[in-house]
């Protein structure tokens, strides 16, 4: 114990002198936390990456069920598209939320080339005979199929804790019977939205794959096999 022994006003102390000190922790409130933490990383993730290239593959892998290859049917020879979308720049862009944008495009070859390996792939997958080729009626082809891309875009715009997704795609076909020297003529488009909560190069590629694997699926349906040619149903 400590005893005070007060002299002219003042308070000598003499002993031990035991002092506890208790403090008070201030709590701050989770939720708070969280809307700090969110501010900065969204504030990150709104000046990461700007001006780079987003790679988008054409088509990218279906996700649709592939069905056993027929013996029969035309062969089918599928000729690099033309392209003829109003900008070929690129695919389309990403607007980052701070400001500053990124291009969406592919990791290689030409759009041209891509698509048409696309169909090829989906024809294939759906127990057709397709192949890529480079002239009219080569490889002893039944039919040649040239395509035109005529829209195809991939944009994202980058908002407070969200990401808005938006994928085009219009394609033309001329389909050349060579047995009988017919034509027919086909058009298909589709567009694709999506939002989340934070961006990712891969929502933006299923996207896209998505909407091609729909456009083909359309040019399927009004289509059909006639021995050595193809027809509109």
């Amino acid at each position: 114990m400590a005893a005070g022994v007060r002299t002219g006003g003042r308070i000598l102390w003499s002993g031990k002198l035991s002092v506890s000190i208790h403090c008070r922790r201030k709590e701050v409130p989770v939720k708070a936390l969280l809307t700090v933490l969110c501010l900065l990383l969204v504030g990150v993730a709104g000046c990461a990456g700007q001006g780079e290239r987003i790679d988008i593959a054409i088509p990218g892998k279906y996700t649709g069920p592939a069905a056993p290859p027929t013996a029969g049917g035309p062969r089918i020879a599928v000729l690099p598209f033309q392209d003829q979308r109003p900008d070929q720049r690129y695919l389309g862009q990403r607007t980052h939320l701070w400001g500053g944008d990124s291009h969406f495009d592919l990791p290689s070859g030409t759009v041209s080339t891509a698509s048409a390996q696309a169909l090829v792939d989906y024809l294939n997958r759906q127990g057709w005979r397709a192949s890529l080729a480079r002239t009219q009626g080569g490889e002893g082809a039944d039919v040649t199929i040239l395509g035109t891309v005529t829209d195809l875009s991939m944009n994202a715009k980058s908002g407070f804790m969200h990401t808005d997704l938006a994928a085009k795609n219009s394609l033309a076909f001329q389909i050349l019977n060579h047995s009988d020297e017919s034509l027919v003529r086909e058009r298909v488009s589709g567009s694709a939205i999506d939002q989340v909560f934070w961006f990712d190069a891969q929502d933006a590629q299923s996207l896209m794959t998505d909407l091609w694997e729909s456009n083909f699926r359309k040019f399927m349906n009004d289509v059909r096999t006639d021995g050595r040619t193809i027809r509109l149903r």
